[in-house]
């Protein structure tokens, strides 16, 4: 968690493609954050990325998730409060092209095996996208902590904790 915020205070008011340089994996006091995919430009398709909550932060009893049919409900189930726990936290855009919006795969009426979601006997994964903030191609690193630091977690304990669910 701390690397993170060092690489986006280094990086505040850089050139866009300095943004690659916070790829990886980080420790959260509730979770797990990483960063797969930086997108190249404010403009390009938003970057990718997944929380990974322990089974036993997550607290999901075992039953929820037995068999295929429960795990195929339980994770629509947390991909749909995950979706509501963005549009109840996230400030939307901010910048230049899709800087400073997160999203997950939106889901319609049918419960469906879901790729947003993942739920088995180590951990709940949500994988979803952010687009890093920048006004032009200038890097917003304060907006970008206001997303990794106080957005994503209320996200995460939103909709991925089964006490708060």
């Amino acid at each position: 968690m701390e690397q993170l915020a060092a690489k986006l205070k280094r990086i505040d008011g850089r050139g866009y493609k300095a943004y690659k340089s916070i790829a990886g994996r980080y420790a959260f006091p509730n979770f797990e954050l990483h960063v797969d995919h930086v997108q190249g430009d404010p403009f390009a398709a938003p970057s990718r990325m997944r929380v990974r909550v322990g089974r036993d932060t997550a607290g999901f009893p075992r039953e929820t998730y037995a068999g295929e049919s429960r795990r195929t409900a339980l994770e629509d189930f947390l991909t749909r409060r995950y979706r509501d726990a963005i549009n109840r936290t996230a400030k939307g855009r901010r910048g230049s092209g899709k800087s400073g919006t997160i999203g997950i795969i939106p889901c319609g009426q049918e419960i469906l095996k879901r790729s947003s979601m993942v739920v088995d006997d180590e951990f709940v994964e949500a994988r979803f996208v952010v687009g890093l903030p920048a006004r032009g191609r200038t890097i917003l690193g304060k907006e970008a902590e206001t997303i990794f630091f106080k957005e994503i977690p209320r996200i995460v304990d939103g909709a991925l904790l089964f006490a708060n669910l």
